[in-house]
Order: C-alpha cells, then sequence, then structure tokens
C-alpha cells in the first residue's frame, strides 16, 4: 500500500495528464494544500487556483506538451522526489526533476520544480 507521500505525488502527476477539468480540479484538490506553493526558477505558483491555471495552460499551449513520470517516485517519510519529462508534438522533450514535501494533512506543501538536465561538474 502506498504511503500518503507517495499517494500524494502520484496524485500531482496524474493532475498534469487529466484531461477533464472536473477530474483535474478533484486530484488537485486530493494532492495539493490549499496554501501549497511550487518554486521555479520562473514565477511560482501558490495555491490550487494557480496550479489549476497552470495545468490548463500546459495543456492547451500549442506545442501539444504532455508530461510523464520517468522512474519511480523516491519517498523519504513526508518528503518526495521524481524524475519527469515533458514532451512536445514535434518528438523534442525537456527532463525535469521535481521534489518535495507533504504536510500533515497528507497534501502537498512545497513542491521545488527543476527543468532541464544537472549541469556536468
Amino acid at each position: 500500500m502506498p504511503s500518503p507521500t507517495e499517494t500524494a505525488a502520484r496524485s500531482y502527476i496524474a493532475a498534469w495528464q487529466e484531461p477533464d477539468r472536473d477530474a483535474r480540479a478533484r486530484l488537485i484538490e486530493a494532492c495539493f494544500a490549499v496554501d501549497a506553493r511550487i518554486v521555479t526558477r520562473g514565477a511560482g505558483i501558490h495555491g490550487r487556483a494557480a496550479l489549476a491555471t497552470a495545468i490548463d495552460d500546459f495543456r492547451a499551449d500549442p506545442r501539444g506538451l504532455s508530461a510523464h513520470l520517468q522512474g519511480p517516485i523516491d519517498v523519504q517519510g513526508p518528503i518526495f522526489r521524481f524524475r519527469s519529462i515533458v514532451q512536445h508534438r514535434d518528438g523534442t522533450s525537456l527532463e525535469g526533476f521535481d521534489a518535495g514535501e507533504v504536510g500533515a494533512d497528507g497534501r502537498i506543501a512545497v513542491l521545488l520544480a527543476f527543468g532541464g538536465p544537472l549541469p556536468a561538474e
């Protein structure tokens, strides 16, 4: 049986893949705390409504974007990390790395999202 941390991470990933807006809203509510935030190198995301808007924009992008989990989700207590890939309709892709923390309510409180490969030493 998956832990609450893994369940929240999997629901978050599923929200990015869910085409139905109502089903997506239910996934966001289940996995993302009301005041949660996503920290990126660009503008961050704060709260469920902002996450829903970000996913709407992602899904409406004319490049035909899709996001997929790459490998297992690593869970250690309330923290998690996973690799992802964003694919474009033209076959190009961008890898990503996300790490986050789940609060006492079982929902993501903070997520750090990195786009692109780790730099070489």
